[in-house]
């Protein structure tokens, strides 16, 4: 029962106790009775229910959560953590560091993600930044800062030293929708046309591609192939290791369905002989001191990082190079056109999703095309299971032969 007296200063109190101890007691004042007494009452409610929160407990900081729990309390991957940390310091921290995680409330988390989203005004001379305004946050790093944010208080909910989480149930800005593009064979007959006129003889170009497009391997899966994992008398690869953007390679554990075997066709037995002997040795990819071997390295044979793969081996692929006169250290070199392919332009990922696709459209199984490409979850498969123009030909002619047409 709740202790409520008259102070001396004219002052209602109430003090509640909440535990055996001595000190295991906590008192609130107010000038109004009716307030002091609907206090009390709900604290002896939440310690009746047993989710009394210890309002004294919510003084701690957003920062010192994050200090203590932030980047030790969670099981991430080294990328994720990584990028985790980057949206804390860019993002969290100049907003929340010093506020109380107690004094936070769902409409200053909405408010803050205004904010990031916020866009210039009428009379903005940039479409990027001019003096008075912001730059507007991407929708996908958004999503990751308020991610952070409520990693943070959940940890803090865990500790009871808040009862809900306010970052909880925020609206999000949404992603612009990716369009899987699914490439046929005359583009990607294209595209390994444009690679090996742009970048003869190097194995990051037309082989490396080549062998993602016949196998579904992810990007980082593909740069990442040690030459002891690849069979070349059952034309097998297994995949064990991925690449992070950091050009360092990690076991691949992040789920049981992606350690697995994939195979490549006839057309690449031959090459893909010649590459595992000439294998090169790079430094500082795989854990430990030795240096180890790699199947597809850069052209100065050094590991593949995807940003500059993609920048300046892809891109070109796609769009062409321009004319490069003679300037020191360079030679020159003339225009070269690339794939020009129709838009939306491909991703490499879309790769991958061309390789799904092809396997559901020739009528493999779902549980097989699991198995190769490394799905854990149906619904992640049954996403190749659309998409091809010939589905909408039959669709359209089903219709037509239903209302009596030819």
């Amino acid at each position: 029962m709740a202790w409520i007296r008259q102070l001396d200063s004219g002052k209602w109190a109430a003090t509640i106790r909440y535990g055996s101890g001595p000190n295991d007691r906590l008192t609130e004042t107010d000038r109004s009775k009716v307030v002091i007494t609907r206090w009390a009452a709900d604290q002896e409610a939440s310690l009746r229910r047993g989710d009394w929160i210890d309002p004294r407990a919510g003084k701690k900081t957003v920062g010192e959560c994050w200090e203590q729990w932030g980047t030790t309390s969670r099981r991430l991957e080294q990328a994720s953590r990584r990028r985790d940390e980057s949206h804390y310091r860019c993002h969290v921290a100049p907003r929340w560091a010093d506020v109380r995680v107690g004094s936070i409330l769902k409409p200053d988390v909405t408010a803050w993600v205004v904010e990031m989203e916020g866009v210039h005004t009428a009379s903005c001379r940039s479409s990027r930044t001019c003096p008075g305004c912001k730059a507007p946050v991407g929708a996908a790093t958004i999503e990751g800062a308020v991610g952070v944010l409520r990693a943070v208080l959940d940890l803090a909910v865990e500790a009871k030293l808040i009862r809900d989480n306010p970052a909880r149930g925020v609206r999000k800005p949404k992603r612009d929708a990716h369009v899987d593009r699914v490439l046929d064979p005359d583009e990607e007959t294209t595209l390994l046309d444009a690679l090996d006129r742009m970048f003869p003889d190097r194995v990051d170009a037309r082989l490396f591609v080549e062998l993602a497009a016949d196998t579904g391997m992810r990007w980082e899966e593909a740069s990442a192939i040690p030459p002891s994992l690849v069979d070349t008398r059952r034309q097998r690869i297994h995949i064990a290791w991925v690449m992070e953007r950091d050009g360092t390679a990690r076991p691949y554990a992040k789920s049981a369905a992606g350690n697995r075997s994939v195979t490549y066709g006839d057309h690449l037995s031959v090459r893909m002989k010649e590459v595992k002997v000439a294998a090169r040795e790079v430094k500082g990819v795989f854990p430990g001191d030795d240096p180890g071997r790699l199947i597809f390295t850069s052209e100065n044979g050094k590991e593949l990082r995807y940003s500059n793969w993609h920048r300046r081996v892809w891109k070109p692929a796609l769009q062409g190079m321009p004319e490069r006169q003679m300037v020191k250290g360079h030679k020159f070199r003339p225009a070269v056109t690339g794939a020009d392919l129709d838009d939306p332009q491909p991703t490499p990922h879309d790769l991958r999703h061309t390789f799904g696709t092809r396997l559901a459209d020739e009528g493999v199984p779902l549980h097989d095309i699991m198995a190769l490409m490394g799905h854990e979850d149906v619904r992640s498969a049954q996403r190749y299971l659309h998409s091809r123009e010939e589905r909408f030909d039959r669709a359209r002619q089903a219709l037509r032969r239903a209302r009596g047409g030819s």
